[in-house]
């Protein structure tokens, strides 16, 4: 732990303090100019691989870095080797362990922000990580009493103080009142303006850069150790960051599907081939009780078109997918014809990022849309064992700027 707060420590105090201007040197960013204030880290960090551009030969600078993410930074910049996620007990509804940030989440809960509504805490994964929990991390990473009075008059300088969580006013008046991180020129704290992919690399440049002595706070109490799963349970969990489809059958698929910047999408030459699966290699066993699917669907300037099939054989299968303003659930004969049979369809509002969860218990089949309960349906017949992705050709136009992409798959079944 010692380790993971040092090196936090250097690169949260260096997020506060910005700086405005970078030495030049060449890069292949087209939208990362010489005189970019991260332009430095930005090169640096791609040329030695740690993080990536886009094929279109950007960097996104301005793109912003989910809660989620802002956790993974912090642990993965400090490379500290995580422990065996079932000896750590889950402390957010949101964050479970089939989550692929889970781990990363529980190291580091002691210096992140949180949300409680009556005895349930949760972590907002997929909201952007702002200002205000830049803040919160510094005072606890460095060790400041909270139980002490703080200057809260410090924030009156800010004209939109209004904005700062009323539970994090302490921690930001600490904060000010240490130098540990500042307003803006024009009278503002802009305590929920986002993190973005430039300061993200500028973080783990200068963590790289500034190793330091400092003092060390408290390390948190160890979590409680939780019984690993009987082999009744078995999970699959695939976040693509490998770039390979190593845990699915490609050679039982229709269309092409490939992994990029750890999302994965499909596409095909074939005018006849209308739908696209990639079957699991794990299937739903006939002594299963109960499993669940779930999988994150990112469209980029398309309807969505793309979602889960399951009681699937031979091309043929049940989908249910996401569109511009519907979720679908319908029947697959043939992936060359276009024509499925509906079986239901339920108005929905498609985001930049939905979370598409199939949960199945004996004969009766749940459908949930971000973390919502949607449609149910009961006496199903389970003729048939593969799961897996689906996605219409109309979903795809050109990778990676136009097309659907998946992200954070799980499948989890249990036996009688």
């Amino acid at each position: 732990m010692k380790k993971i707060s040092a090196l936090l420590l250097s690169f949260l105090l260096l997020f506060s303090m910005m700086p405005l201007l970078a030495q030049a040197k060449n890069t292949n960013f087209w939208d990362v100019p010489r005189d970019h204030w991260a332009y430095e880290a930005i090169t640096d960090m791609a040329n030695k691989g740690i993080i990536d551009g886009y094929s279109d030969g950007s960097f996104r600078p301005n793109s912003k870095v989910t809660r989620a993410e802002f956790a993974k930074i912090m642990i993965a910049a400090s490379g500290v080797q995580l422990g065996d996620k079932w000896g750590i007990s889950q402390t957010f509804k949101d964050v479970p362990r089939s989550h692929w940030a889970f781990t990363y989440v529980e190291y580091a809960k002691p210096y992140l922000t949180g949300y409680k509504s009556g005895s349930t805490y949760s972590y907002k994964p997929d909201q952007n990580a702002v200002r205000e929990d830049i803040a919160v991390a510094l005072v606890r990473l460095l060790g400041y009493d909270q139980s002490k009075s703080a200057k809260i008059t410090l924030l009156n300088q800010f004209r939109d103080k209004e904005k700062i969580s009323y539970n994090l006013r302490t921690f930001i008046a600490i904060a000010l009142d240490n130098d540990l991180i500042k307003g803006f020129n024009d009278g503002t704290f802009r305590p929920q303006d986002a993190i973005t992919r430039a300061e993200a690399a500028s973080l783990l440049y200068r963590a790289k850069l500034d190793e330091q002595k400092v003092v060390f706070p408290t390390d948190p109490t160890s979590p409680v150790p939780q019984p690993k799963p009987d082999q009744k349970t078995r999970e699959v969990t695939d976040d693509f960051s490998d770039n390979q489809l190593k845990k699915w059958n490609s050679a039982r698929g229709t269309g092409s599907w490939v992994v990029y910047d750890k999302r994965v999408t499909a596409y095909s030459n074939d005018s006849d081939l209308k739908h696209y699966l990639l079957p699991l290699q794990e299937k739903v066993n006939k002594d299963d009780t109960e499993w669940e699917i779930e999988v994150d669907i990112n469209p980029v300037k398309t309807d969505g078109e793309a979602g889960i099939f399951f009681n699937g054989e031979d091309g043929e299968a049940d989908i249910v997918y996401l569109t511009k303003d519907s979720l679908q659930v319908r029947h697959l004969t043939d992936p060359e014809k276009k024509e499925t049979k509906a079986i239901a369809s339920i108005a929905t509002k498609l985001k930049t990022n939905n979370n598409l969860k199939i949960k199945a218990k004996d004969d009766t089949l749940s459908v949930y849309l971000n973390g919502t309960n949607i449609y149910t349906l009961q006496k199903v017949k389970w003729d048939h064992s593969e799961i897996g992705l689906y996605m219409s050709k109309d979903a795809f136009k050109q990778i990676p700027s136009k097309t659907t992409w998946f992200d954070n798959f799980t499948f989890t079944a249990t036996k009688k």
